[in-house]
């Protein structure tokens, strides 16, 4: 049966109240699209203001890009820009409102901003009277296990690498935590079990970011994201962004031969050639691996990436090395040639799961799903 939002929850909740609108375009939903578009059609709601995050209100922006305020030319509503540079909401523009509504899709990854967003918005109402609601979605990898590492990383307070929750249950933990005074309600997605695979749910999958174009993409992230942050190319600016990985340097052949040699649950990989149209070696030709998910159940992201850095190490020492913000995305610790080349990846996940552990069971009594 596929998940449901409850929308008429949603309308009883808001209704008499000034809103603020904060959504994403992959926050579609099956009544007629977005959050947004759908509540400025509803005559018993009020909307005053939107807020667009990363990658704007639309989807039509690249990653990293800051924009300004405007007014949106469907709605006539205005925008204020969450990622102009300043990452936070204007006192002046949430005195103007009884109750935000947050709807957000996201990857189910420390290294994405929608989590930091919301956390920012219940710090900026916690004692100003200002309500938050979200309508909650559901958590592409939450049918996996909660891994690696704990970092401070898009969020105020450290969180592990691979989060199975959804943005929902992520506020209730900051709100319990930071000891906030807000007034905080979740709507739960209707029908929605968190070992549910995305296609479980019913769900077409909606891009919630250019880089992440299909639902392979996500589970890819997991696995590949930290990439981003040395001089292999993660495929910016290809078809495959985040299932290839390569450079101009790099011997796939072999490398496609160690990585298939460790026999890792749910993956397998394959030679690829690819030449990026931006980002890292734009117009370069790049050997590369494509990284194929055979079983999305099985898939262990953590010690897939593991296995791909060591793996890198041993046939580029002199080409591959963890640039800046390497540490920051993986464990806020710091990185080097060195230490990449002393990594056990079985110490290591041992420690880091461990911590994943320890986190769920701190969630385990404010879980919305079984």
């Amino acid at each position: 049966m596929p998940v449901r939002f409850d929308l008429d929850r949603l309308r009883r909740t808001l209704a008499g109240q000034r809103l603020g609108v904060i959504c994403t375009p992959a926050g579609w939903l099956p009544a007629g699209g977005n959050l947004g578009d759908l509540l400025a059609a509803d005559p018993g709601c009020d909307v005053r203001a939107m807020f667009a995050l990363e990658h704007g209100l639309r989807g039509d922006l690249q990653d990293g890009v800051h924009f300004d305020s405007y007014t949106d030319p469907r709605t006539g509503i205005p925008v204020y820009s969450y990622y102009g540079g300043a990452h936070t909401f204007s006192p002046a523009v949430l005195a103007g409102l009884d109750t935000v509504v947050f709807h957000a899709q996201d990857v189910s990854h420390r290294a994405y901003t929608y989590q930091l967003t919301l956390a920012h918005t219940l710090q900026a109402a916690a004692g100003t009277g200002l309500r938050v609601v979200v309508l909650d979605r559901p958590a592409p990898l939450g049918h996996l296990a909660c891994q690696g590492p704990l970092g401070l990383q898009f969020f105020p307070i450290p969180l592990p690498v691979i989060l199975p929750y959804t943005l929902g249950e992520l506020g209730l933990w900051l709100r319990r935590e930071q000891n906030l005074d807000v007034a905080y309600e979740v709507i739960p997605v209707q029908d929605y079990r968190r070992a549910m695979t995305w296609t479980e749910t019913g769900l077409p999958w909606v891009p919630p970011s250019p880089n992440i174009p299909s639902l392979d993409s996500c589970y890819a992230y997991a696995c590949t994201g930290l990439l981003q942050h040395t001089t292999v190319s993660e495929a910016r600016g290809t078809c495959k962004p985040f299932e290839y990985l390569g450079a101009p340097w790099l011997e796939p052949e072999s490398l496609v031969r160690a990585l298939e040699g460790h026999h890792l649950p749910g993956v397998r990989f394959r030679e690829v050639w690819f030449t990026p149209a931006f980002n890292k070696f734009k117009g370069e030709l790049c050997g590369g691996v494509h990284v194929m998910f055979t079983d999305h159940r099985a898939l262990d992201p953590m010690r897939t990436t593991l296995t791909i850095l060591r793996e890198l190490r041993r046939r580029h020492p002199g080409d591959f090395h963890p640039t800046a913000g390497f540490g920051n995305w993986f464990d806020s610790s710091d990185w080097t040639d060195a230490r990449l080349d002393a990594l056990d990846p079985d110490a290591f996940l041992s420690q880091t799961n461990a911590s994943g552990q320890a986190f769920a069971e701190q969630m385990a009594s404010l879980a919305l799903y079984s």
